[in-house]
């Protein structure tokens, strides 16, 4: 299918940068878009000549169709696309920001509008009113509405028709106007979308825009300490990182890697403030992967592999140089050992075959209290040993409690 994006639009409120390519968290808003789209062949209209020249720069491929008159409204906008559709296409606003959710399209019998119950500025927010599963009425100043105008659509190649009637009647074409006129023939439904969106028109709202996206990179599975420490600094680094095409999540995987081989050197050495404190670096740039990958729409089942083979080498290598540096290799510094480096690896194994993740054994809670250990070792090299038995123990442990609980639902 075809997507066609909206960025032609004369709004001045954020000042002379054209409204697409602000920047969101580390990409124009534009780009999340334009991300999200991948595998759709892209359409964006335009009028100024920045946002052309981002595009031709960084997406070749996309299809730039140029608006001279942006004061006839984006109805007229969208009627210049129509030579490069044949087809059902997908319909987005350029200073939208949408969550994931809203990407999961499949085909539709009829023209459809994307609406939610949640809006951030519900005066400007274009209102939808339905009855049964049509939209019977659209617009801002709708008194009596039952959901908002998220700014993306479903459309059927149909809808040019209604813009060519429309236009014989007046300059300006409002899309609004466009679905308002298809509605009353019944001809547009809706799909409710529970995911957030926001029509970035002001400071405030790119600042909202900025949280939401903060708040997308939280995974349900991350641990206590990737929830309250790791992912506050790691976002943060991701951020600046975006900006970077070069910089990619298989990249940041590898320099992770890197980190935790120069902690486990730094505990072979006995630096051991400088190698905990390193430790717990490779545990926040470990999320960064993840976040580019997501934000950027990169995620592979390749990458994923390779992140878990690479940390879970890190981990041994660490654990390796602890023991190493404590220097004792009797029988019960061994047995640490050996439960510490059978904790590195069977969480793991074992999230895999049941599906099943206890927050509290994560890897960043296992690095974090390499962390403490490491930090506590320079005053007293018996915390190494300490270190590497309570790991050991707690990390088995929590290889038993998933066992457990996955042998009751499998």
């Amino acid at each position: 299918m075809k997507a066609v994006i909206l960025a032609a639009g004369c709004a001045k409120r954020m000042g002379g940068e054209p409204k697409p390519l602000i920047k969101l968290f580390g990409l124009p808003i534009i780009e999340h878009t334009i991300r999200k789209l991948k595998g759709y062949e892209i359409i964006v209209v335009y009028h100024k000549k920045e946002i052309a020249d981002y595009i031709k720069e960084k997406f070749p491929d996309i299809k730039l169709v140029y608006n001279n008159q942006p004061d006839k409204e984006n109805g007229w906008s969208l009627y210049l696309a129509r030579d490069f559709i044949n087809d059902d296409f997908i319909l987005l606003m350029a200073d939208h920001f949408y969550g994931e959710k809203f990407f999961n399209f499949v085909r539709k019998k009829e023209t459809t509008v994307f609406v939610s119950k949640h809006c951030s500025d519900a005066v400007e927010a274009t209102k939808v009113k339905v009855s049964g599963n049509k939209v019977v009425d659209i617009g801002k100043e709708l008194k009596e509405y039952d959901y908002f105008d998220t700014g993306l659509f479903y459309c059927k190649r149909e809808i040019f028709d209604f813009i060519e009637k429309l236009k014989e009647k007046k300059e300006g074409i409002k899309l609004a106007e466009v679905i308002k006129e298809m509605a009353k023939e019944g001809k547009v439904s809706y799909e409710v979308v529970d995911d957030y969106w926001i029509d970035i028109d002001t400071r405030e709202e790119l600042k909202k825009a900025e949280k939401l996206v903060e708040k997308s990179l939280i995974k349900k599975t991350d641990g206590i300490v990737s929830r309250n420490l790791n992912r506050k600094i790691s976002t943060k680094i991701t951020k600046f990182l975006l900006r970077y095409d070069s910089i990619t999540p298989n990249l940041m995987t590898f320099i992770s890697f890197l980190l935790g081989i120069f902690s486990s050197f730094l505990f072979l050495v006995k630096l051991f403030i400088p190698a905990g404190l390193m430790t717990q670096f490779c545990s926040i740039i470990d999320g960064c992967d993840g976040e580019i990958a997501r934000i950027k729409n990169m995620k592979t089942r390749f990458g994923a592999v390779i992140d878990a083979l690479l940390d879970r080498y890190a981990d041994i290598l660490i654990v390796f140089g602890m023991f190493y540096a404590y220097g004792i290799f009797s029988t019960i510094p061994l047995i640490a050992f050996s439960l510490a480096l059978v904790g590195c690896v069977l969480p793991s194994y074992v999230h895999h075959m049941t599906n099943i993740r206890l927050s509290i054994f994560g890897r960043d809670v296992r690095l974090f209290i390499i962390m403490i250990g490491g930090i506590l070792s320079y005053f007293n090299i018996d915390f190494l040993f300490y270190t590497l038995l309570f790991l050991g123990i707690m990390m088995n442990f929590g290889v038993i409690i998933t066992t457990y609980m996955g042998a009751k639902v499998l």
